[in-house]
């Protein structure tokens, strides 16, 4: 029986032949080829011998793979490798069954062709509109690459965007999770980052790599230049309009769009204070004046853990089900096995940890994150009890795949518990969930209960829209809806609808918009697919050059 270095030696052979039928073989009925740039230069999940057979025939020759060497144990059945194409060179992770590939990762990791990184044009080739750790991260790739680029930030510091949160803001991944390429954090960093410490590491990281950044920047407007393939971007920087011309225009702008703020009747009348959570800084209410957060998911509970902390009695409304996760369990059994101490011992290092976690397909990882959850209810079931029997509303995700999977979907509707949901057990955060809201009056919130809440503070922690609202306010409604929705997979679950794709939607890929691309996400999915990114950005620089 073949073990994995054997499987590898003859894919190596017959993917040169473009043989779609042969390189089909051997694969199992089922099986997967997930490959970023290296053979197809998009970002994809190949299901099936019939599309991996339509795929290996388009683009197996063609690719000139070689120089492949395998990095596992001979008699191993999975293992990482290098390779090298026509167009540079990758890395990839295998797993064999019965002789057969179960599932093939391929990557391209860097190109052939080198830019000369010494020479930098006045006029950048790409524009990346904002500097958090998306953008940061991506403006060191392109530099490595010698890409031509300038990051614009409204905010008049680098990490402004994480100093001006509220100001209990803790990261809930951990560090191992969290580096930025070219530069991790020291081994004395904290386990769980301050706000604070975070903006000022981007800006050590901005200065430190010597990006080209202009603060105290916003883009104004865009719109694209069919007939020469440039952008006119209207800018303003300290007060002065200019007009920038990339090819490439690269929004950095987080993982979603612009605040939501649901529409009650008698909102105009309410005599007190209405915010959205992303002006929530912090607030000092004496307990016998509640303050109301419409909303129960990771912000609606740091807010209310920050007021019950100081005295003040917040009352969450939770209008539909909140996945939750102890901080510990999503840190030891979700994250735990690729990102830790441990795993650091073992010596997984950051590379092999993201090769190893963009080697499972998505729907691989339904299936995996479905058992992890599995267990963690059960073994958690005391707690969850206990939640539920305070009036909480959990979920698990829809299909039961847990915190992972709506992340990638929806990226709400869950909270990682660093100590609220103790407080909303015990009291001190008190929950109203099962009904929605009816309507406001001069002091008072209503709810389809009749219930009538007096309060001169509402804070609604009700999420953000979709990353297509930068692209509408910016650019124009008409390229927005070319575009479509950014994020989300295709799962057929609610905020996530099909058909299935297996990659997230407009990600790190040119956008059906020439020349506008899509970034974002935590500092994980920053650090990992900013080199995709780049690569692709990199590869249309040389071409033009």
């Amino acid at each position: 029986m073949k073990h994995a270095a054997d499987w590898l030696s003859d894919f190596v052979e017959i993917v040169a032949t473009g043989n779609g039928t042969n390189i089909s073989e051997l694969f199992v009925e089922g099986g997967f080829w997930r490959d970023y740039l290296s053979f197809g230069w998009g970002l994809q999940t190949i299901e099936g011998r019939k599309a991996i057979a339509k795929f290996g025939s388009d683009h197996g020759a063609i690719t000139g793979l070689k120089a492949v060497q395998f990095e596992g144990k001979s008699d191993g059945n999975e293992g990482f490798f290098r390779f090298q194409t026509r167009d540079g060179v990758g890395r990839g992770y295998l797993y064999v069954e019965d002789g057969l590939c179960t599932t093939l990762f391929t990557m391209l990791n860097d190109l052939t062709h080198e830019s000369d990184t010494e020479t930098q044009e006045s006029l950048p080739y790409v524009l990346v509109v904002g500097g958090g750790q998306a953008g940061l991260a991506l403006g060191a790739q392109l530099q490595e690459l010698g890409v031509p680029y300038l990051i614009i930030d409204k905010y008049p510091r680098v990490g402004d965007q994480w100093r001006l949160r509220y100001d209990s803001l803790v990261l809930h991944d951990p560090v191992w999770y969290n580096h930025m390429p070219f530069k991790p954090f020291p081994k004395n960093w904290p386990l769980f980052t301050p706000k604070d410490m975070m903006g000022n590491w981007l800006e050590d990281y901005a200065e430190e790599l010597s990006l080209n950044i202009w603060t105290s920047t916003v883009l104004i407007g865009a719109h694209y230049d069919e007939v020469r393939g440039i952008w006119h971007a209207k800018i303003c920087k300290n007060g002065e309009a200019q007009i920038l011309t990339p090819p490439h225009l690269v929004m950095a702008l987080g993982l979603s769009g612009f605040p939501k703020v649901p529409k009650f009747d008698g909102q105009e009348t309410f005599a007190g204070t209405q915010i959205h959570s992303s002006e929530y800084i912090n607030l000092r209410e004496p307990p016998d004046k509640p303050v109301v957060i419409v909303g129960a998911n990771n912000s609606a509970h740091d807010i209310a853990s920050d007021l019950a902390m100081n005295g003040s009695k917040p009352i969450m409304i939770q209008r539909s089900s909140t996945l939750v996760v102890n901080q510990q369990d999503y840190c030891e059994r979700i994250l735990g096995s690729l990102y830790s101490s441990k795993a650091v011992a073992r010596g997984i290092t950051v590379d092999k940890a993201d090769i190893l976690q963009a080697s499972i397909p998505l729907r691989l990882l339904e299936s995996r994150h479905r058992a992890i959850w599995d267990g963690i209810r059960s073994d958690r079931q005391s707690f969850y009890q206990q939640l539920t029997d305070a009036g909480f509303n959990l979920d698990f995700a829809e299909d039961g795949t847990g915190l992972g999977m709506k992340y990638r979907r929806t990226a709400s509707g869950y909270y990682i518990d660093v100590g609220g949901s103790e407080m909303v057990i015990e009291g001190s955060i008190e929950i109203r969930s099962g009904h929605g809201v009816s309507h406001l009056s001069k002091h008072a919130i209503h709810l389809t209960s009749g219930e009538e809440i007096e309060t001169k503070t509402i804070i609604y922690a009700t999420g953000y829209g979709n990353m297509t609202d930068w692209i509408a306010a910016l650019i124009d409604e008409d390229t927005a809806k070319r575009v479509g929705s950014c994020w989300g997979y295709g799962s057929g679950t609610k905020g996530d609808p099909g058909p299935w794709i297996g990659e997230l939607r407009n990600m790190w890929v040119e956008t059906a918009q020439k020349g506008l691309w899509m970034t974002g996400g935590n500092l994980s999915q920053a650090r990992f697919f900013s080199r995709l990114l780049a690569l692709q950005l990199a590869k249309h620089w040389l071409i033009s050059d």
